[in-house]
């Protein structure tokens, strides 16, 4: 037991199997589930078009008892039909229940087995490979359970057997952005607290947990608001794509009543947000497009500007206002001037020609990451703050109190998503661990965040944001120290630890970058080097310029400006590199392409391995240079270029 007691702790590797396996097991429950259901739905259509749904007595998702197990199906069905058929209906399903059971059954018999022999033998893996067991039958079964109480939430029932007009009881969980649909002009995600069905209402409103996509049009969008409680009606369909489960598409004249207004905080957070995109339409189109994409993590053209809304809905009706954005739209295609103190108060709207083809260029470049918040924002921010701490020599206490503020805080006025709860949650054991007196540890960081993360929420393990979020931290910590000593050695120094940052990032990203879309970004390394000098300044800048827009437009317009500088660097290198025609190279797509590129990856890591060895082999020490080499790299090659130059010059001098 000599090796665990060797464990060097600031590179704990131990619970990496551990999380890569839950994120595993987790993802396959997902699947499994969502292709037994389609089975299961596609067999029982005409049995399941004659259930009760809301407004019979039984339960909804009748279709989900065929494969959770004939227990569940006989007890779900004994409220709406006689005994003798529950029965029935059980045993005709115990074949389906006994192929699930019995292999997982088998395979966990099995897996037991050889750990208890392992502990017997004194084995040295065999406690990794219970704990990976342990977290894989958590994942799994969190994962099943979490699947299987959607399926059976009323508004998915509904959804799934009438997708009719509805109405619901939600409250909004996200900004409102621009829709992805043409026939709405913006989008929002709510949690649905009840839902009732329009032809009977008679039945009470049944209680409600999912998650819903909402579309409206201009006249509603204005009404809505962050963390608001609100009386909807529309129909309520399965989701065609995304990653939510449900569409909500409003409809009707009161189809948006607010029920209750939203917290104070997220008042004033969503005042900030507005003044801050208020200031920054002042800024030319890329500073328009690309300084909230890198402060907020939203671009530009996705902003809905709900002022503006609320007072041509105030002005005239929806017909005068869709007139008048058609009339501003032909005035500012004709070059006529638009001032600030016109009846809309907008600027020149973006145009949307440009905005596309600069989120293309920027995404065959590799630099798309730039314009979402991750763990980069949480780092310039503690850095600052640990600076500061330092400083003026405050306790380690009170400067892991204010890191931690600091995180919240970043976390609350930026917009939500997946990678900013990884990054949020490893900011706060960072903290923890600044509080204590110990250094960090990244890896155990990230591999908590990911078991925590999947076991309170196992759709994450769905989520491309955090897949990408984790699998570039990931690759940071493993491979960017030894990919930057390799690089120092025919790199300077800042040049070698840009590179192999952004290698070790992309070694684990471009799999699941595969997966969304299938091309290969091939000089994503040079466009990173070319815009990391610049990203630091712009994004600090930028959240200087979202934090004082409130009080001091003019500051934040100044600081917007200089963050403006940094996004149009940003904005070039796009253009430069995105737009040429060996920018990205097509890659098979699906799983297959998935594992051929981290096939590729471990041939291309095996070959520098290689190459690295054998150049330490056949180099030849100097005899120019007496003694051991010392000291710094930088001034033994200078030294060594002088020498030479001087021979070259003076070749009596060798002497």
């Amino acid at each position: 037991m000599d090796w665990m007691l060797r464990e060097q702790g600031s590179r704990d590797w131990r619970l990496l199997p551990a999380a890569l396996t839950m994120w595993a097991s987790s993802l396959a429950a997902h699947l499994a589930f969502e292709r037994w259901m389609a089975v299961g739905q596609s067999e029982g259509d005409v049995a399941f078009a004659g259930g009760s749904g809301l407004s019979g007595g039984s339960d909804a998702g009748g279709v989900a008892d065929d494969v959770v197990g004939s227990v569940v199906s006989g007890a779900a069905q004994v409220g709406a039909s006689p005994v003798s058929d529950a029965v029935e209906e059980s045993f005709a399903h115990l074949p389906t229940c006994i192929g699930v059971v019995v292999p997982a059954v088998a395979v966990l018999s099995i897996a037991l087995t050889l750990i208890w022999f392992g502990f017997r033998r004194n084995i040295r893996w065999t406690g990794t490979v219970a704990v990976c067991l342990a977290v894989a039958c958590a994942g799994g079964i969190t994962a099943i359970a979490s699947d299987t109480v959607a399926w059976h939430d009323p508004a998915s029932a509904w959804a799934r057997e009438r997708g009719t007009y509805t109405r619901v009881w939600g409250m909004v969980v996200a900004p409102v952005v621009a829709s992805d649909q043409r026939a709405y002009d913006c989008q929002v995600d709510v949690r649905l607290h009840g839902v009732i069905a329009a032809d009977d209402s008679a039945s009470g409103m049944r209680r409600s947990a999912a998650n819903a996509r909402l579309y409206a049009g201009r006249r509603h969008c204005a009404a809505l608001h962050r963390g608001a409680s609100y009386r909807l009606g529309g129909t309520l369909e399965v989701a065609e794509y995304g990653g939510m489960p449900l569409w909500l598409l409003v409809e009707g004249g009161d189809a948006v009543v607010e029920v209750s207004g939203p917290p104070l905080h997220r008042a004033v957070v969503e005042h900030m947000q507005q003044a801050f995109f208020q200031v920054t339409e002042r800024l030319s189109d890329q500073g328009r497009i690309l300084v909230p994409g890198l402060t907020m993590g939203v671009l530009g053209q996705d902003y809905v500007d709900l002022v503006t809304m609320a007072s041509d809905d105030d002005v005239g009706s929806p017909d005068d206002a869709v007139q008048d954005d058609f009339v501003r739209d032909n005035s500012a295609q004709n070059g006529a001037a638009q001032d600030d103190s016109s009846r809309s108060g907008n600027p020149t709207p973006l145009n949307d020609t440009y905005a596309n083809t600069l989120e293309d260029r920027f995404r065959h470049s590799g630099i798309m990451h730039l314009m979402a918040v991750s763990g980069g924002h949480f780092v310039l921010l503690a850095d600052m703050v640990r600076r500061l701490c330092k400083r003026w020599l405050i306790h380690r206490y009170i400067s892991a109190g204010l890191i931690a503020f600091a995180y919240v805080v970043l976390a609350l006025v930026v917009f939500p998503g997946d990678s900013v709860t990884r990054a949020l949650v490893m900011g706060l054991m960072g903290a923890a661990a600044h509080a204590v007196g110990r250094r960090t540890q990244p890896l155990s960081a990230l591999c908590w965040t990911v078991i925590g993360a999947l076991t309170l929420d196992p759709d994450m393990s769905r989520s491309y944001g955090f897949a990408l979020s984790s699998a570039a931290v990931l690759g940071i910590v493993l491979f960017a120290g030894p990919l930057g000593e390799v690089l120092g050695h025919v790199l300077p120094e800042a040049m070698a630890q840009m590179v192999a940052m952004t290698v070790g990032a992309q070694l684990f990203t471009l799999p699941i970058q595969i997966l969304m879309e299938p091309e290969l970004p091939l000089l994503s390394v040079p466009a990173n080097l070319l815009v990391s000098p610049f990203v630091g300044f712009a994004t600090i800048t930028g959240l200087m310029a979202l934090a004082c827009a409130w009080c001091l437009p003019w500051l934040a317009g100044a600081l917007a400006w200089v963050a403006s500088l940094g996004t149009l660097v940003m904005e070039r290198v796009a253009m430069w590199l995105g737009g040429g025609a060996w920018a990205v190279m097509p890659w098979p797509d699906g799983v297959p392409g998935a594992m051929l590129m981290l096939l590729t990856e471990l041939c291309l890591a095996m070959l520098a391995i290689a190459i690295v060895r054998c150049v330490r082999r056949i180099r030849i020490p100097d005899p120019g240079l007496p003694g051991r080499r010392f000291g710094s790299a930088r001034r033994v090659r200078l030294a060594l270029w002088w020498r030479q130059t001087r021979d070259l010059l003076h070749p009596s001098s060798k002497d």
